[in-house]
């Protein structure tokens, strides 16, 4: 059955090109803990610490049964098949809890983890090149952060705030690549917009005066070094970490004896990844 089931941006779970996401905001919290562990059981406690905070009202039970069912007749419609096919082969009750059935090619999360270690593995083998492919294949299923459109419950929460991460430390990963290959250009307009949505996140930063300091703007790179310090120390009465710290002076002495080379971590480096 043509289902697909997208969780890295707005939830939508579409079949025959129809959105089959439901309005209501209980229904679309089960429709996105089914599509968040799809192809996995997910146990009825979870349907009730997501739903209810782990205090579920006495019909509890009935209401859940109720939203299960109302996804089937949603799926039923759209695939034009019986409501048993729906029951046996896609939206399925076991012992216990539910299990929602999608092919992994359809679901955008299984198909980014796969994209990921195809990152990983090239970038452990030092093809940094192939590493960048798949990095971007991997992060353009992104439409925006996990599940952005859901009222997230505790269980939905933690999944979610993984997601993100996850996201996040691809494109560091990406962006670290893309410097170690002197592509600065290609990456210093997203590493100004993460280093603005994260002012206290030093390894963006450090990655921020990498860039600037490779496309020649060394100035521009020691400005965002004192612009972070003044936060880190205004906020958390800290001073930035010995490695940042250490990023600084690299640029500073790459002013008087010419360009360097830097790996993400800030540390002087010739080899390209």
């Amino acid at each position: 059955m043509e289902v697909a089931v997208n969780t890295l941006g707005d939830l939508a779970l579409l079949a025959a090109q129809r959105n089959m996401t439901p309005t209501a905001p209980k229904q679309r919290q089960v429709l996105a803990l089914l599509s968040a562990r799809a192809n996995q059981l997910i146990l009825t406690e979870d349907f009730y610490r997501e739903l209810w905070g782990g205090r579920p009202p006495r019909t509890a039970a009935a209401t859940m049964h109720t939203y299960v069912g109302q996804l089937r007749r949603s799926m039923t419609e759209a695939l034009a098949v019986s409501p048993q096919t729906v029951s046996e082969r896609l939206l399925i009750t076991q012992p216990g809890g539910y299990l929602l059935r999608v092919d992994p090619e359809r679901y955008d999360i299984a198909r980014y983890h796969r994209l990921l270690e195809k990152a990983d593995e090239a970038r452990r083998t030092r093809r940094a090149e192939e590493a960048v492919l798949h990095y971007r294949a991997a992060l353009s299923l992104w439409r925006g952060p996990a599940l952005a459109d859901i009222s997230c419950g505790p269980v939905l929460r933690v999944w979610a705030d993984g997601a993100n991460e996850s996201r996040l430390n691809a494109t560091e990963k990406l962006i670290a690549l893309e410097l170690q290959l002197g592509n600065p250009l290609e990456v210093l307009s997203e590493l100004r917009e993460l280093a603005a949505r994260h002012p206290l996140h030093e390894n963006l930063h450090g990655q921020l005066m990498v860039a600037l300091s490779q496309a020649g703007r060394r100035n521009e790179a020691l400005e965002a070094y004192h612009s972070l310090r003044k936060r880190i120390v205004g906020e958390l009465g800290l001073e930035p970490s010995a490695r940042l710290t250490l990023l600084q002076q690299q640029i500073i002495t790459s002013q008087a004896h010419g360009p360097e080379r830097f790996d993400h971590r800030g540390v002087k480096s010739s080899a390209s990844i």
